[in-house]
């Protein structure tokens, strides 16, 4: 694997779409990328996890302020499902992921981005996450409270039947702002914690030519 052990480095891709820099995970020896130290950019890459059947944690955070800016992460194939792509510990204050597209869209995804332990200060913003995941598109693990979390300006769909976008545990407190979700259900939509929440938007998947509508206050089954 990869072990970004070095505080402050940056691994920068040139080009654009496919012609970036890619990744890829084919071999038990590439089965994860270690974000060992702290202060680590990884930036404008292509990352295919499809290789290897049942990734856990192919981007496995353990330091504080790691970001991951402008990337694709490909998670599944019809031949292997990558079950995780970034995994954030406790140590992984101040994680940022910003601008990457993450696919997940055969089944066998658990979540794109699970956020373990009790980290500070994480935001994610601005990203497309499209999938078909077991648990939410953005998940964070029972029994883990994180603090000052800012989920923003995401675009989340999650085309697993009866589950989430977003799913928080209840302790934890941040804000949820200004996210697009779509999902099956609008009671399963968006779990909330204890985060405050502005302008957020809903879209029924089974929907078609419709326009998505503001969550309301208070959630009930079958819409506002």
């Amino acid at each position: 694997g990869i072990d970004a052990d070095v505080a402050g480095i940056s691994i920068i891709g040139l080009g654009q779409g496919r012609r970036r820099p890619t990744i890829s995970f084919t071999t038990a020896d590439t089965a994860d990328i270690d974000i060992d130290a702290a202060n680590i950019t990884i930036s404008n890459m292509v990352f295919d996890f499809t290789g290897v059947a049942s990734l856990a944690a192919p981007i496995d955070v353990n330091s504080a302020n790691f970001t991951l800016q402008g990337c694709e992460l490909i998670m599944t194939s019809a031949t292997n499902q990558c079950l995780r792509a970034v995994v954030g510990a406790t140590a992984g204050d101040r994680m940022h992921i910003f601008g990457n597209t993450i696919w997940a869209t055969t089944a066998g995804a658990a979540s794109a981005i699970n956020l373990v332990g009790t980290s500070d200060g994480v935001e994610i913003a601005g990203n497309k996450i499209v999938g078909d995941f077991s648990t939410a598109g953005v998940e964070n693990a029972t029994g883990n409270v994180l603090t000052n979390l800012l989920i923003e300006d995401n675009y989340i769909r999650n085309d697993n039947v009866g589950d989430w976008a977003i799913e928080l545990v209840s302790a934890c407190t941040g804000a949820i702002r200004n996210n697009d979700v779509a999902t099956d259900a609008i009671a399963t939509a968006v779990d909330w914690g204890s985060c405050v929440a502005f302008g957020n938007k809903y879209f029924d998947t089974s929907d078609t030519d419709k326009n998505g509508t503001e969550i309301p206050v208070a959630v009930t089954v079958g819409g506002v």
